[in-house]
């Protein structure tokens, strides 16, 4: 995203002056606040072009992996790249996971009785009572045996998972030797939200649900696997795909319900040789509908003997966790899963007995994961990048929060925010530095860069005008901003980088404006103006049905068009065009930067305080530096100062609207602040591959990252990171003594 952000502002820019460097060379002048900087257009341009160039070129860079053609589905390379794709992903999955750690033979339970065998397939058996699989049985062997079509339960962190990647794994060797065999997918059913609609391209014969699903799994394959939709679709009809569907019950709640009839009528429509789906058993059993499959098995929990056959496996490397466990009882009953034996194995592994017993037991599930937080991220890891605990365990906690709130794909990081992805999110710490630095900030920013361009275009009295027309919008209500008391990191750096930042914008905004203006001529440009005032006013009174306002709306059109006609018939159109646009961008910047805080910070009966000494001294600094600049204080353009006048009264039928822009630009302020206040990384790829390396996280694809569990990720959406922080650094400082 970041990239075609680049690739669009600086294209968009080389066009901008493009037009006047050729204009210039062709004999033609530039507009007059253009003229002392005419040597440096051309320049300008190609180190624009440059960077467009060098953004597509990383951008092409990255696409690395064998591409599958979408123009023939029978092409015999389709099959052969998407078998390598899927064989590395899944090399990838697995290798990343705690399981992959720590393996452990799991017992399964066959459990025919909780899923509805179809009757136009199978002969039913008499027999639906729970019996053992036997131990030597593979999980490969179990599917076959259940005549591909199978449900796997368990309790969380049991191995659904890891058990259906070996499944995989086991069916895309087959898929390699023999061309006949149906390739595995496996695809995460938390993304799932049960969309019901029809669009161009799906079958007409299926059901919205269906049509809905069908469109999901094609998007899941193209974005996993680089299976182009229009393929998919065609292995999909043909049989040459095995559904692997991991997580039914991360499936948002109201949704759940509906697979099973989307499976019933996928197996009728599609050709699906091979189905298999995981679920939690509780959330499955709260299912109304049972899922149409030939067997089901359960996964048995982890027995003492297991635990301990395992620890004598590894030998002394894990006195620790032995000693651990043999002290309190109550830790046998959190380590009956593969997930909760990889947490002690993680958090106690080369940590001597005498030590552990010292320090004292984690007895519940919360500490116990927190020692493995703080064991985990206090080890030493060959990471590019290192990061203190404060830093990593905030970011952890943040981004845990958010993967948990956000709808859709619930252990996933997300690679950009979503547009409800902070909603709800408020610290102190980001709150008083949204409030009490970047809105002072912004709009004394605001009103320099105004006030500094009128100045040196149109003199003193139009930079009045300006500075005038910015303090009188914001002294205005509404007041969005409300007193925050506290203190955020490096504030003076931050507003210092805002005030230049958002200045030179400002300027660059107002040249452009200008600029257009001259370029287009007097006459164009005042239509232009006019058309946008018009539509406003136009909207307005056609939503308002107030007929007060109304009337008052027609007295400020009169009160525009008097003035306008006023101005055009003694003075100088240009000047006065410029002063509109001037006014217009003034007035939707300041209730664009009102708009801001109220977008993630929840009302508050708290008093704001005033922003005018901000806007102030804006102004004064823009006089200023006009002066050291040598500008002419004494240009008499009434026409501009009337045309700002005009633009603010104009823009007044705007406020009651927010800006089309508000939102995406209030979250990005959010989301900047977050970065700055340490609780997100500003180089995620960095940091997320960090985290991969203490496994907290799993690689799941190329840029692509999850928890490694959901109970993980719970347990630090759930924490006080500050808390857990100073515990990971009291676990480094004693690793540190002892050495």
């Amino acid at each position: 995203m970041l990239r075609g952000v680049v690739l669009v502002v600086t294209v968009s820019l080389g066009l901008v002056l493009l037009p006047i460097a050729i204009n210039v060379g062709t004999g033609g002048t530039a507009p007059a606040f253009l003229e002392p900087y005419v040597g440096w257009v051309w320049p300008a341009i190609g180190v624009l072009w440059v960077v467009a160039v060098l953004t597509a070129l990383f951008e092409l860079r990255d696409r690395r992996l064998p591409t599958v053609s979408s123009r023939a589905a029978d092409q015999p390379r389709n099959r052969t790249n998407a078998i390598a794709r899927i064989d590395r992903y899944y090399s990838e999955r697995r290798t990343s996971s705690l399981a992959w750690r720590t393996r452990v033979a799991l017992a399964l339970d066959e459990h025919p009785g909780v899923v509805v065998r179809p009757y136009d397939l199978f002969v039913q058996p008499l027999d639906s009572a729970p019996r053992q699989v036997p131990n030597e049985a593979d999980i490969a062997g179990v599917f076959d045996e259940l005549q591909d079509s199978m449900l796997i339960l368990g309790a969380p962190g049991a191995g659904k998972t890891t058990l259906l990647l070996d499944l995989a794994q086991n069916l895309a060797e087959q898929a390699q030797v023999d061309k006949d065999q149906p390739m595995p997918v496996v695809v995460d059913l938390a993304g799932w939200t049960a969309e019901t609609s029809h669009s161009n391209g799906d079958d007409p014969n299926d059901s919205s649900l269906l049509a809905g699903f069908v469109r999901w799994l094609l998007y899941e394959l193209d974005d996993r696997y680089g299976i182009p939709p229009a393929v998919g679709r065609t292995w999909l009809c043909d049989g040459h795909l095995t559904l692997l569907l991991d997580g039914l019950d991360e499936i948002a709640e109201p949704s759940r319900a509906k697979l099973a009839p989307v499976l019933e009528e996928l197996r009728h429509n599609y050709r699906i040789p091979q189905l298999a789906v995981t679920c939690r058993t509780n959330d499955y059993e709260r299912l109304p509908h049972q899922l149409k499959l030939f067997g089901a098995v359960h996964i048995r929990p982890l027995t003492k003997e297991q635990v301990l056959d395992y620890f004598a496996t590894v030998g002394p490397a894990l006195d620790g966790a032995r000693a651990a466990i043999e002290q309190d009882d109550a830790l046998w009953e959190l380590v009956n899963s593969p997930l909760m034996l990889n947490v002690m194995v993680l958090a106690y592994r080369n940590r001597a007995p005498d030590d552990v017993i010292a320090r004292g037991v984690a007895d519940l599930r919360r500490e116990l994961f927190d020692t493995y937080i703080c064991e985990v991220l206090a080890r030493d890891r060959q990471t590019a990048r290192q990061y203190d605990a404060k830093t990593a365990v905030r970011r952890l906690w943040c981004l845990a929060w958010w993967t948990r709130k956000r709808a859709g794909d619930r252990t996933a990081v997300p690679r950009w925010m979503m547009p409800d992805g902070w909603y709800g999110l408020s610290l102190p710490g980001v709150d008083y530095l949204a409030h009490a630095v970047c809105l002072p900030a912004l709009f004394a920013a605001l009103t320099a860069g105004v006030t500094l361009v009128m100045v040196a275009q149109d003199g003193a009295l139009a930079g009045l005008a300006a500075a005038g027309s910015a303090l009188l919008l914001v002294h205005l209500l509404p007041h969005p901003w409300q007193k925050r008391e506290g203190s955020g990191p490096d504030r003076v750096l931050l507003f210092l980088l805002i005030l230049f930042g958002g200045t030179a914008i400002t300027v660059v905004v107002i040249v452009a404006a200008l600029g257009l203006v001259e370029l287009l001529t007097a006459k164009p440009a005042l239509v232009v103006e006019a058309a946008l005032i018009a539509g406003a006013y136009g909207v307005e009174l056609i939503v308002n049905h107030n007929n007060r306002r109304r009337l008052l709306l027609g007295v400020r059109v009169a009160v525009v068009v008097v003035a306008s006609w006023i101005t055009l018939s003694l003075g100088d159109p240009t000047a006065f065009a410029c002063g509109v646009a001037v006014g217009l961008l003034v007035a939707q910047g300041i209730r664009m930067v009102k708009s801001l805080p109220t977008d993630h910070v929840p009302t508050t009966a708290d008093k704001g305080w005033r922003m005018d000494p901000w806007v102030a001294g804006g102004a004064v600094a823009a006089f200023l530096v006009a002066v050291l600049l040598g500008a002419d204080l004494a240009s008499p353009q009434l026409e501009a100062v009337a045309g700002i006048v005009v633009g603010t009264v104009a823009a007044k039928a705007w406020r009651r609207r927010p800006p089309v822009l508000a939102g995406p630009l209030s979250r990005l302020l959010h989301d900047s602040l977050l970065r700055w206040s340490g609780y997100l990384p500003w180089h995620r790829r960095a940091f997320l591959q960090y985290a991969a390396d203490r496994y907290v996280l799993a690689r799941t694809g190329h840029a692509q990252y999850s928890f490694i569990h959901l109970l993980v990720r719970d347990h630090l959406a759930e924490c006080s990171p500050d808390v857990l922080a100073a515990k990971v650094d009291l676990r480094i400082a004693e690793r540190a003594a002892r050495r």
